[in-house]
């Protein structure tokens, strides 16, 4: 008797709740006006911080809340709307001028623009009504069953409906790359134009999920056609972590490791990365006058890419890229997953010191040809830029540091050239 009357008074007082801060979000914003709406839009800042707004207007004017990041802070927004473009100003609860926000209300979508207070950096905004709904991120690897060498297909769910990926085709010994928007929900159903590491077209690959563990892909690429149904590998959560305040935004996502070595070299990184920014913000609180820091100054995402990914082996990169530098850091990684170790780069080999004796003559080989074919600059390269090593399908890859005009520009030794001096434990892989 008393659990009924208990949920009997509690189906009264969550109403009158939400009917308050209706009432109380009018009352401060349009006190005495008449409120033709009022929504609450959430989604993603910037393609990866999520954010949440808080909207009243009274069909002139639009007033209400922009919750940024972990939600800790909040900003007021105040503007006008026409013909569904609403135009914001952002000030802290200071009174504060740190920003401006430009909407396109369609449906039930708002889409725009985030503009720091000198417009010298802006930030796209994605949302949708209602209230924001956790967005999950992940890898998953599928082989075919019966030959797991043949074909390889990659999915990297990177943003709230962008998928990346990688396929591997042993015919043309080559990962092909390419990113596209899942068009059906969850379901993978996707249309990629790949191309390969030297931005080479590489044909169209459709996958279409089929279950929870198999999907369904077709590969075309001129007169070559390849389609077979694939299981699933492997699969691994992403893990999200923001943080934003008045000077600075961070979105970081990064395997989640059952492991524990690995999940603590994972957060070791990640540690330090933040140390970095920390200091960066003290700097910027030193060397600034009272009430002339511009909001969000200060930015930093990482986030990892994936080379292979099969039931044991995990490889990639972790990048980092902040707003106090033009250069990508990007921090290489091979783990074999069964075991939890983390695998170094001298392991690889039977002996280190003979195979660097003939790596340069490997990386050499293939410069000359890059130096002339390639349509990415490969002439001002040596074989000591090569300094990032992970594993693909097709060979050992040899990546230099990111460059702002050419991206990361890589260079792979087949495992067959390799055989005699990799490690038994890792070739084949």
């Amino acid at each position: 008797m008393r659990i009924v009357l208990i949920c009997f008074i509690l189906s009264f007082i969550q109403p009158s709740l939400a009917q308050a801060k209706e009432l109380n979000l009018a009352d401060l914003f349009f006190k005495n006006k008449t409120v033709v709406w009022q929504k609450t839009y959430s989604g993603i800042w910037d393609d990866a911080i999520p954010v949440q707004m808080e909207l009243l207007s009274d069909g002139t004017n639009c007033r209400g809340y922009f919750y940024f990041g972990d939600d800790k802070d909040k900003y007021v927004l105040s503007g006008t709307i026409e013909n569904n473009e609403i135009k914001l100003e952002e000030q802290d609860l200071h009174s504060n001028k740190t920003g401006q926000v430009i909407l396109l209300l369609e449906n039930n979508t708002a889409r725009g623009t985030w503009y720091n207070v000198n417009r010298s950096y802006n930030a796209s905004l994605d949302m949708h009504e209602g209230s924001f709904q956790e967005v999950k991120y992940w890898v998953r690897s599928y082989a075919p069953v019966i030959n797991p060498k043949e074909s390889m297909v990659i999915l990297h769910k990177d943003f709230a409906d962008q998928l990346n990926t990688n396929f591997y085709y042993k015919a043309i010994n080559k990962t092909l790359f390419g990113t596209s928007f899942i068009t059906a929900d969850d379901n993978f159903s996707q249309e990629a134009r790949l191309e390969d590491y030297l931005h080479h077209k590489g044909g169209l690959l459709k996958t279409w999920k089929v279950n929870d563990k198999r999907i369904d892909m077709r590969y075309t690429s001129g007169t070559t056609e390849y389609s077979q149904s694939l299981d699933l590998l492997n699969q691994v959560a992403i893990s999200q972590e923001t943080f934003a305040d008045r000077w600075m935004a961070v979105d970081i996502k990064f395997p989640q490791m059952d492991k524990s070595i690995l999940k603590t070299w994972f957060r070791n990184l990640i540690d330090s990365l933040l140390d970095d920014i920390q200091i960066r913000k003290r700097l910027l609180l030193e060397n600034s006058e009272p009430n002339q820091l511009d909001r969000l100054s200060l930015r930093m995402s990482i986030w990892p890419q994936f080379d292979f990914l099969n039931g044991q082996w995990m490889s990639g990169m972790l990048n980092v890229k902040n707003s106090w530098d033009d250069a990508t850091l990007s921090i290489p990684f091979m783990f074999d997953l069964k075991k939890g170790n983390i695998i170094q780069y001298e392991d690889l080999f039977n002996n280190r010191v003979e195979f660097e004796a003939i790596k340069s003559k490997w990386i050499n080989q293939e410069l000359t040809k890059l130096k002339t074919g390639s349509s990415l600059n490969y002439k001002s390269l040596t074989p000591e830029d090569f300094t990032l090593v992970t594993f693909k399908n097709e060979g050992l890859a040899f990546t230099a540091p990111f460059d702002i005009t050419y991206g990361f520009r890589q260079i792979i030794i087949p495992y067959t050239a390799l055989k005699e001096k990799l490690s038994p434990k890792y070739f084949p892989l």
